[in-house]
C-alpha cells in the first residue's frame, strides 16, 4: 500500500469516518505490516495533540459557516453614471442639429450661389487638365467633355 494512501485511512480512522468493513481490512493490514502499526502510533499520536490544542485553544477550532448576508448591490451607483452619459450624448446631438440648421438658415441662397460660382470660376488650371463627366440618357452612355 502507497504511504499516502496509509496516511490517509488512517486519519480517517482515528476521525472515526471508515466504514466497519474497511476498518476491519485496515486492521488486518496494521496487523499483517510492522512499519504500518509504526505509521498508526505516529498518526495516533498526532491527533491527540491536535484534540488536545483544540480543547486548550477552543477559538482555533474552525467554526460552522454562519449564513451571512445576501450582498444587495443597488443598480442607482452603476446607473447613474452611464445615464449622465447618455443625456451628454443627447445634448451635444441636440445642440449639433441646431447649428446646423441654424447655419443652413442664415446662410439662405446667396451662400449657395456663391458656392456654385466658386465651383464654374477656373482663374487657375494648373498643371491638370480637368474633364466633366455627364450622363446622357438618350444614347445611354457618359460624355466626358474637357472643361476650357
Amino acid at each position: 500500500m502507497k504511504p499516502e494512501v496509509l496516511r490517509a485511512l488512517l486519519a480517517d480512522r482515528e476521525l472515526g469516518e471508515l466504514s466497519p468493513d474497511v476498518k476491519e481490512l485496515l486492521d488486518a493490514y496494521l496487523e499483517a505490516v510492522p512499519s504500518a502499526r509504526a505509521e498508526l502510533d505516529a498518526t495516533t499520536r498526532t491527533m491527540s495533540v491536535a484534540r488536545e490544542t483544540i480543547r486548550q485553544f477552543a477559538d482555533l477550532a474552525p467554526t460552522s459557516e454562519t449564513e451571512t448576508e445576501p450582498n444587495i448591490v443597488s443598480m442607482i451607483p452603476w446607473l447613474v453614471p452611464w445615464l449622465a452619459r447618455a443625456a451628454a450624448l443627447i445634448a451635444v446631438a441636440g445642440l449639433s442639429v441646431w447649428i446646423g440648421y441654424r447655419a443652413g438658415v442664415a446662410g439662405g441662397s446667396a451662400d449657395k450661389t456663391a458656392v456654385v460660382a466658386r465651383a464654374v470660376d477656373h482663374r487657375f488650371d494648373g498643371l491638370w487638365t480637368r474633364y466633366q463627366v455627364a450622363y446622357d440618357s438618350h444614347r445611354a452612355s457618359f460624355v466626358v467633355e474637357k472643361q476650357p
